[in-house]
């Protein structure tokens, strides 16, 4: 795996401040389709490009160098840097992945992977159609009675 993919690959997901500040009711939708159109023809390239036995070893070395790049934060800060990261992966790259069949089993490694590093951070990913569903309209931090989630699981 060639370092420039990596660092490629890496930036779906450590760079998400835009992308984080995106995630609202409103823009949700149209932030999807951007980072949809931006990474995922990275990591479909990724996963096909090393064959089955390559989407763990790529899942490992994406959570390296995540780690690594929590380890370089001042030590007040990594926490909240792996939240962002956690937060990109849940929000955006894991529908990304689960929605095309060749890289759904990157997701599932990077999930397995992440929930055998921390225990304590361990992370359930929904489909993009049940993170629409959880936005709720609101005023005032007040739900109101129309327009959510009429069905519930």
């Amino acid at each position: 795996m060639s370092e420039v993919k990596v660092e490629a690959l890496l930036a779906a997901i450590q760079d998400g401040r835009p992308w984080l500040a995106r995630f609202t009711g409103k823009e949700y939708d149209k932030a999807y389709q951007e980072y949809r159109a931006r990474y995922a023809p990275l990591f479909r390239e990724a996963a096909l490009a090393d064959g089955e036995e390559g989407v763990e070893a790529l899942a490992e070395v994406l959570l390296d160098s995540l780690a690594e790049g929590w380890k370089r934060q001042k030590p007040w800060n990594r926490a909240m840097a792996m939240l962002n990261d956690k937060q990109m992966i849940v929000c955006y790259l894991g529908p990304v992945l689960m929605e095309d069949p060749v890289c759904a089993p990157l997701e599932a490694k990077l999930r397995e992977g992440w929930a055998a590093r921390w225990p304590k951070e361990a992370y359930r990913t929904a489909s993009l159609e049940k993170i629409r569903k959880g936005f709720r309209p609101t005023f005032l931090g007040i739900t109101l009675p129309f327009g959510g989630n009429d069905d519930e699981e």
